[in-house]
C-alpha cells in the first residue's frame, strides 16, 4: 500500500455520507461493482466477463472485513461477490448496499484507513454483515467505499436476506456514529474543527447547502456544470451573508461604544469631585494650676 501521496488541499473537514442498493434492475452486477471500487481485476463467473480498473491509481488500500463465523472464502473478493451474483437469481434483485463516506483532509491517509477500519468493524461487522472497504485518496477529495452484503452468512454460505437492516432508522444512526467518530479522530489530532450529521435546519442555521459534484464524464458533463454553478452561486451568497453579518456586528458594537461615552460625559460634576473632610473642631489646651501662660 503506497501512502506517500498526501492531499496537498487546505486542511479541513465535511460531513458526506451517502447510502444505496445497487440491484440488476440497473444493469448491475455484484463484480463489476466490486472490481470498480477496488481498482482490481476480476472475472464474473455469470457472464464471464472481466472487469478490469486497474488503471484506477487513487485506490490505496481495500479490505474485506468479515464476522468470525463466516467461512474463509468470504474474505476473497472474487469469490465473495461471484457468490453474492450467484445467490441472487431475480430479474430485479438487490445485490449490495454501498456506503460512501468524505474524510478529513486534516488527517493523514494512515489514520483514514484507521479510522475506516474501526467504524466499519464496530457498526456493519458487528451487526453480522461482510464489508468491501475501498479507500480512494483522491486529490483533495479522499473518500471511502464500503460495499455491504444483503443476506445473513453461515459457516459455509449464505442465508436469507436480512430485511432488518433495511429499516431508515439505522441509517440515520449510521450517520450519527460516523459523525461521531470522525470527531473523536479529529479532537484525538488536537484539531479544534468538527462534523455534523445533522442538516442545517435541524442544527437551526439559515444556510443553503451545496450539492455533491459528481465526477464529469461524457454523459453527465452538463449536469455536473450546472451543478458546480450552482455551487459557486450558494458560495457567494454565503459569503455576502457573512459579509452582511459582520457588518452589522461592527455597527452594533460601534452604536454601543457611542452609547456609552456619551452616557459618561453627562455625568454630574458632583459625583467626580472629592468629598471633603469635616473640620475639626479646635481644642482649648489645658493649664496647669500656677504655671504662666506662654501666650
Amino acid at each position: 500500500m503506497n501512502m506517500e501521496r498526501q492531499n496537498k488541499a487546505k486542511p479541513g473537514a465535511i460531513f458526506h455520507f451517502d447510502c444505496k442498493v445497487h440491484g440488476r434492475s440497473t444493469g448491475a452486477n455484484a463484480i463489476r461493482l466490486a472490481a470498480y471500487r477496488a481498482g482490481s481485476r476480476l472475472r464474473s463467473e455469470l457472464t464471464g466477463r472481466i472487469h478490469n480498473y486497474t488503471r484506477k491509481k487513487e485506490v490505496l488500500w481495500s479490505e474485506i472485513l468479515a464476522p468470525p463465523h463466516a467461512p474463509a472464502w468470504a474474505k476473497d473478493r472474487a469469490t465473495l461477490w461471484n457468490a453474492v451474483d450467484r445467490v441472487e437469481h431475480r430479474c430485479d434483485a438487490q445485490l449490495t448496499r454501498e456506503v460512501e463516506v468524505s474524510l478529513p483532509l486534516a488527517l493523514s491517509p494512515q489514520v483514514h484507513c484507521q479510522l475506516l477500519r474501526e467504524w466499519v468493524r464496530e457498526v456493519f461487522v458487528a451487526a453480522g454483515m461482510v464489508a468491501d472497504i475501498c479507500y480512494h485518496a483522491k486529490r483533495g477529495n479522499p473518500h471511502g467505499h464500503i460495499m455491504l452484503t444483503l443476506r445473513d452468512i453461515g459457516p459455509e454460505k449464505f442465508g436469507p436476506k436480512n430485511r432488518s437492516w433495511n429499516h431508515l432508522s439505522l441509517v440515520e444512526s449510521w450517520r450519527a456514529s460516523w459523525a461521531e467518530i470522525v470527531n473523536r479522530y479529529l479532537e484525538k489530532a488536537g484539531l479544534d474543527i468538527r462534523i455534523d450529521h445533522r442538516s442545517y435546519k435541524r442544527q437551526g442555521l439559515d444556510l443553503k447547502p451545496m450539492k455533491h459534484v459528481s465526477r464529469r464524464m461524457t454523459f453527465n458533463s452538463e449536469h455536473v456544470a450546472a451543478v458546480s454553478l450552482d455551487n459557486q452561486i450558494t458560495k457567494l451568497e454565503r459569503d455576502l451573508l457573512q459579509q452582511k453579518q459582520e457588518r452589522d456586528a461592527a455597527e452594533k458594537l460601534a452604536a454601543a461604544q457611542a452609547t456609552s461615552s456619551t452616557v459618561t460625559q453627562h455625568v454630574p460634576s458632583a459625583s467626580r469631585t472629592r468629598r471633603r473632610r469635616p473640620a475639626r473642631p479646635q481644642q482649648t489646651p489645658a493649664f496647669t494650676p500656677g504655671s504662666t501662660p506662654t501666650f
